[in-house]
């Protein structure tokens, strides 16, 4: 998931996942995901691909707000935590996926009306995510948003400078325990613009650490 340095430990649990992400965002991780449902949520009862849908958050949100969803996921536990938090949407539409965000070249084309990454792209290489996003604009349907959520570099100054100094104490605890560091996405703006998107929205939150980018290709 999120390049915050204890992602990986939390994912090993998933009924830490959310309180964890929450105490390291300092709540912000709410308001992103919210951000994230009503973005991907323009057209009523769209049809809404979620890339990497852990613990189900963001996939309750978006069946909230009528989405047809197909989540996917590599890890099994996490879709069964997902699917346990959205069985109580009476009537929801959701396909249940377990592969990996690589695997998505083999879904429809032009099949969806959205497709979301949530916290999930920081966790990839650079080479991952340029095929990853890629091959999202296959799949969107005319008039279909990229929407892309994640930690990135916060703005020069003292905020990059606060940011480095929360992020040491994370990052030295996430090495002891799983042995593996990831890092924020420096230009998560200009990586989508060279997948070939146009971009049409940008918010960030927690001293600009925390991004949300919507994206829809040219028309």
């Amino acid at each position: 998931m999120s390049s915050l340095a204890l992602m990986r430990w939390l994912e090993s649990s998933p009924e830490r996942y959310d309180a964890g992400m929450k105490i390291l965002t300092f709540g912000n991780v709410s308001k992103l995901h919210d951000a994230v449902a009503a973005a991907a949520t323009s057209k009523p009862g769209g049809r809404v691909l979620e890339i990497g849908c852990g613990t189900g958050t963001v996939t309750q949100l978006l069946l909230a707000r009528g989405a047809k969803v197909t989540a996917i996921d590599q890890s099994p536990e996490m879709i069964d935590q997902a699917k346990q938090r959205v069985r109580r949407n009476e009537g929801a539409e959701v396909t249940w996926l377990e592969q990996t965000a690589a695997e998505i070249d083999g879904l429809p084309q032009a099949s969806f009306d959205a497709i979301v990454l949530c916290l999930c792209l920081s966790d990839m290489s650079s080479i991952e995510r340029a095929y990853v996003l890629g091959a999202t604009r296959r799949l969107l349907g005319e008039g279909g948003r990229l929407v892309v959520a994640d930690e990135v570099f916060s703005p020069g100054g003292w905020r990059r400078f606060a940011q480095l100094l929360w992020r040491v104490p994370q990052a030295m605890t996430g090495w002891l325990l799983v042995g593996a560091l990831s890092q924020p996405i420096r230009d998560l703006v200009g990586e989508i613009r060279a997948a070939g998107y146009d971009l049409r929205d940008e918010q960030r939150w927690l001293m600009g650490s925390l991004a949300l980018v919507v994206a829809e290709p040219p028309r």
